[in-house]
């Protein structure tokens, strides 16, 4: 039996990345604890959104007891917020 072209084999989907559930789980846990501290604190959306960079949000964040690596929150920026805008320019 042959693919289509563009699909990949049976034998490339079993090799496919899939992400640690431990790292994945950290990083949702992470957003959830993000999202309920801006809802506890509304004025910290406003400092995220001025600030000038990822690494200045993740600091923030930081001194909030939430660790989450700066890539992780790049790639979640649009959705710590309810108006799912990214949240800062980076």
């Amino acid at each position: 039996m042959s693919t289509a072209p563009n699909e990949p084999s049976q034998e490339h989907l079993s090799h496919a990345f899939q992400p640690h559930p431990d790292h994945a789980d950290a990083v949702n846990g992470a957003i959830r604890a993000i999202q309920q501290l801006l809802l506890e604190q509304p004025g910290l959306a406003d400092n995220l959104r001025t600030a000038t960079s990822t690494e200045a949000v993740r600091k923030e964040l930081q001194n909030h007891g939430i660790e989450i690596s700066a890539e992780a929150l790049w790639r979640h920026r649009g959705s710590l917020l309810k108006d799912g805008q990214p949240t800062w320019r980076g």
